[in-house]
């Protein structure tokens, strides 16, 4: 699979794209099942090595889990979803017609049904401080139909062009914009499960909390061109995916 020529001018212009129908249905069943068993054991306390965090401030019995992180190191069903040739042509392409990409991180963020809260408006390199900004990207995997009711991604369209705006800690390992100046709208982006959102590292974005009666479960794929500076993590611990 390759972007359009029309999706990589809106990729440019607005810092983010959407394309639709990326995963494949009998795939994505498999991701959706393997996710399912780890937050499972994550709720168990069993998944010490994803570094389950738990949603805040949810009085229940069993509390339920926000986010699992580093899947693909000690998966290689995980890790052989990252190396797909079509995501990572379409990361190739949007950090620079990469010859060489790497797997900087990767985020499960599970945002259950009617407690799921909200992740603040950011830019991903305010975490990452891959240099140049260019080099690396976003992919964010719909693991579930992610809409409006239940906590979809919204995006400030041109906000890449920002540059790197100074964040504030908001706790919670949430970071937040410290600024008073007027950044943009947030327009929501709703996607169907198995679709793809590529936003660059510099583009505004936030969720909103899940009202709904469903989850809303996305896969976050952390790519970086292998030529990029990457002062927080070293590119030993990154898994080549290209």
């Amino acid at each position: 699979m390759a972007l359009t020529q029309q999706q990589k001018s809106f990729y440019d212009t607005n810092g983010y794209v959407i394309v639709e129908d990326v995963i494949p249905p009998n795939v994505l069943r498999r991701i959706r099942d393997r996710i399912t068993q780890l937050t499972v054991e994550a709720e168990a306390g069993r998944a010490e090595k994803y570094n389950a965090v738990a949603e805040p401030g949810v009085a229940t019995a069993k509390v339920p889990i926000r986010k699992l992180n580093e899947l693909c190191p000690g998966d290689e069903f995980f890790q052989s979803v990252a190396k797909r040739k079509d995501l990572r042509d379409i990361a190739a392409k949007l950090t620079g017609d990469a010859k060489e990409i790497l797997l900087y991180s990767d985020q499960v963020f599970l945002k259950p049904a009617f407690c799921g809260s909200e992740k603040p408006l950011h830019q991903d390199n305010s975490y990452f401080r891959v240099a140049p900004h260019d080099l690396g990207i976003t992919c964010w995997m719909a693991i579930d139909d992610a809409t409006l009711e239940n906590g979809c991604m919204h995006y400030i369209p041109g906000s890449h062009k920002l540059g790197l705006i100074p964040h504030k800690s908001l706790g919670n390992s949430h970071l937040s914009p410290d600024t008073d100046k007027p950044l943009g709208e947030e327009i929501p982006a709703p996607v169907r499960a198995g679709g793809i959102i590529f936003h660059h590292l510099l583009c505004l974005h936030s969720s909103k909390a899940n009202t709904s009666p469903h989850p809303r479960r996305a896969w976050a794929l952390h790519f970086v061109n292998a030529a990029a500076e990457t002062p927080v993590k070293g590119k030993e611990k990154m898994i080549q995916v290209r």
